[in-house]
């Protein structure tokens, strides 16, 4: 999902998301090159970046709201500050706060901008059938992202690489093949190994937080009975490792806290 949940991947969201995180890129991609937000970032200390990560993603978020609908139900509102609020308090640096809100959208997505702002699709808290471990896990996984500023250095890079493919254009072929097929495969390889990690994180998260590890298990193992409808997923898993493996890494991570728990 950005992984489980999309970080301003393009290629990790579908229908609404998928347009809006295309629209916000486009925009985006000038304003890193330029922002001293970013810069200052990469050359401040910790919490000139942290600032940074807000400035621009409260600005992004407001963006976002301007031209989303929004999910009207008590109860999933309830369910998703409620783990919002648990998961949070388990992040370690106190500094980073987090921001959940509930989109509407025909298919299962999460989007996580920087500075801690989580968008969640109401479809993807149907597919987790309200269960909150389930729903914690799938909200930790975008937190993951925003904590190991996967969605920052996403960002970043994509400025860079714009940038690079702009100028080898001018050497000919090579430019061409940057623009069409490098920048794609890097995009994918990138996403799928930071997929992996927001899942580690995301499930200790859920943990610590004393959510069930099951959620995680549950929540994929749904996913993986809707892959064979591309329709029914849209795009917003095109960019992760396939549910069958990440099933199995989950699980290896489930018995690994069972051990220690019951060790002590």
């Amino acid at each position: 999902m950005a992984g489980l949940m999309a970080g301003l991947r393009p290629s990790g969201m579908s229908g609404f998301f998928f347009n809006v995180g295309r629209k916000l890129g486009h925009k985006a991609v000038p304003a890193i090159r330029k922002s001293k937000w970013i810069w200052d970032s990469l050359t401040g200390d910790e919490d000139e970046a942290l600032n940074a990560e807000k400035s621009l993603g409260t600005a992004m978020a407001t963006e976002l709201r301007s031209v989303a609908d929004v999910v009207n139900d008590p109860q999933l509102e309830g369910l998703v500050q409620g783990v919002c609020q648990r998961l949070t308090a388990c992040v370690k640096d106190k500094r980073r706060t987090f921001h959940c809100e509930i989109i509407a959208d025909a298919h299962p997505n999460a989007m996580a901008l920087p500075g801690g702002f989580i968008f969640i699709s109401g479809s993807l808290l149907e597919l987790c059938e309200r269960q909150e471990d389930r729903v914690a896990f799938a909200i930790g996984h975008e937190m993951a992202h925003v904590i190991r500023r996967h969605v920052w250095d996403r960002m970043v890079n994509e400025a860079v690489l714009r940038a690079a493919s702009t100028i080898v254009a001018r050497s000919g072929r090579l430019g061409g093949w940057l623009r069409q097929s490098g920048l794609p495969l890097l995009r994918s390889a990138y996403s799928r190994d930071r997929e992996v990690e927001a899942d580690e994180l995301g499930l200790r998260l859920a943990v610590a937080a004393g959510f069930s590890p099951a959620g995680a298990i549950a929540l994929m193992q749904a996913v993986a009975r809707l892959e064979p409808d591309a329709g029914a997923l849209g795009q917003y898993f095109g960019s992760h490792p396939d549910a069958a493996q990440r099933i199995a890494h989950l699980a290896r991570l489930c018995h690994i806290f069972k051990t220690r728990t019951k060790h002590g």
